[in-house]
């Protein structure tokens, strides 16, 4: 396992910050770039980690008491080889509000995997639309959580709530206790498709240029941080669908295009660290974790291959292994692959890639999975609710949900059509109605108890979607 970025160890008596000025506030941090200008376009927030500063090097002799506060570790981010330019950072809009309950709340989905996945297999074609008539099950919005600030492209979602939080999702004072991680992609050169219809070296498209979010929200849709995971120029800016375990955070960053590279990450959301766990010779958007088991599926391009990884083997790669843990330069970040534009980076001039303990073809051809999570262990089985969309013919879209069974080759368990779109009116001449609700991030609870789903389709400025499952 090597750090990519991560909290600088803060527990010692006095401590040296590099680079990043760290400024504490109630058991909270705010970072600082120092660095030289990244060229990059304000964001719109007014958030600062964009900054140009006065040079790099720069070397701050701080007291530890600064930098610890109550259980949330944070400090500065390293990064290696220059210090002064293009490092991770994040911005804290308001550094009081912690990232996260203490202690962590469970993994959700999978706890109450089974009353989830009953429920959910309640909802019929057309009770997911609103209907279900007779005493069916139908699933209805029941609350929209405007997102303040751009979110660029979403991919991924995970819920975090505190105890009080799980058992009434209603009482607004509450919503200190709700988070919503987001992973995002903002897209500052875009990937263009080779003439012709040609694919160069396994992939269809330019490598376009990016950085990959992760950005904070509370229950209410305030921002609370914006926290930058990738450097300029790192071919590896796409950051895909997100599983939360009770510990980590796991995600992808990968090429955007298909057939490409891919790193598995997980992040620490208490010590705000990224680890690096494994590579992958292709693209991953999606993944989920098993804990039972100790098994990670990885989903490539629309989730039309899944690749199952056992963290406790450490199997194959370059000597460290899925799970093994890397041993060349742990204490810093390790540069992604870097792509030239056409060679997609599939292992030329760079380190092996992992080996997956299974390789299988999705065997569903419903929708394209942009984001799943574990259900646990229901019945004996691993299961996963994951949603997406497919493009069937030009302008004819469908969108959806299903729960596979992880282990029996991505099987489907139950899959239905949701065709709800973000904006439900139109003008005479057809308007626009928005997206599909299942185009980008999905996370599922067991609130009050009944199922909700969270949806965050919007890009640029979004919101979340809350859909509740009612019962006869």
């Amino acid at each position: 396992m090597e750090i990519i970025c991560r909290a600088k160890d803060c527990r010692a008596p006095l401590v040296w910050i590099d680079t990043y000025i760290l400024t504490s506030y109630s058991g909270t941090a705010t970072h600082q770039t120092l660095g030289r200008s990244r060229n990059r376009r304000p964001q719109r927030t007014g958030s600062n980690h964009r900054k140009s500063g006065g040079g790099g090097g720069m070397r701050l002799f701080v007291p530890s008491q600064l930098v610890l506060a109550g259980s949330f570790l944070v400090g500065a981010i390293v990064a290696r080889g220059t210090m002064d330019e293009g490092n991770n950072n994040m911005t804290r809009p308001r550094p009081g509000i912690p990232l996260v309950s203490a202690p962590l709340p469970p993994a959700g989905p999978a706890r109450d995997g089974a009353e989830i996945v009953r429920q959910l297999m309640g909802l019929t074609r057309v009770g997911i639309s609103g209907g279900g008539g007779d005493g069916g099950s139908r699933l209805r919005l029941v609350k929209k959580i405007e997102l303040e600030g751009d979110v660029w492209e979403p991919e991924g979602i995970v819920r975090l709530a505190g105890a009080g939080k799980e058992e009434n999702d209603d009482d607004d004072d509450d919503d200190e206790q709700e988070r919503f991680w987001v992973s995002a992609g903002e897209y500052t050169v875009p990937t263009e498709k080779f003439p012709d219809g040609r694919w160069v070296d396994g992939t269809d498209r330019s490598a376009g240029a990016g950085f990959a979010h992760f950005v904070v929200f509370d229950g209410r849709g305030r921002r609370l941080a914006d926290w930058v995971v990738s450097k300029e120029g790192d071919a590896e800016y796409h950051n895909g669908g997100l599983d939360y375990d009770g510990r980590h955070i796991w995600a992808t960053l990968s090429q955007y295009r298909p057939n490409s590279t891919a790193t598995v990450v997980r992040v620490d959301p208490v010590e705000l660290r990224v680890e690096r766990v494994f590579r992958v010779g292709d693209h991953q958007g999606g993944v989920v974790h098993d804990v039972e088991t100790g098994t990670l599926t990885t989903l490539s391009w629309g989730g039309r291959v899944a690749r199952r990884w056992d963290l406790k083997r450490g199997n194959a790669g370059d000597g460290g292994g899925v799970g093994g843990g890397r041993k060349d330069d742990e204490e810093e970040q390790v540069r992604l692959v870097r792509g030239d534009g056409v060679d997609s980076g599939r292992g030329r001039g760079t380190r092996e890639f992992d080996v997956p303990e299974e390789v299988v073809v999705n065997p569903s051809h419903w929708i394209d999975y942009q984001d799943c999570k574990s259900l646990g262990r229901v019945g004996g089985r691993s299961l996963a609710l994951c949603s997406g969309i497919a493009t069937l013919a030009a302008g004819v879209e469908v969108g959806g949900l299903a729960i596979v069974d992880v282990e029996a080759g991505m099987a489907p368990v139950w899959e239905v059509p949701f065709m709800e779109r973000t904006r439900t009116t139109t003008t005479a001449a057809g308007g626009d109605r928005g997206v599909l609700m299942t185009k980008n991030p999905m996370d599922v609870a067991l609130v009050g108890g009944r199922v909700r789903l969270y949806l965050a389709p919007e890009e640029g400025r979004g919101a979340v979607f809350v859909y509740e499952v009612c019962e006869g």
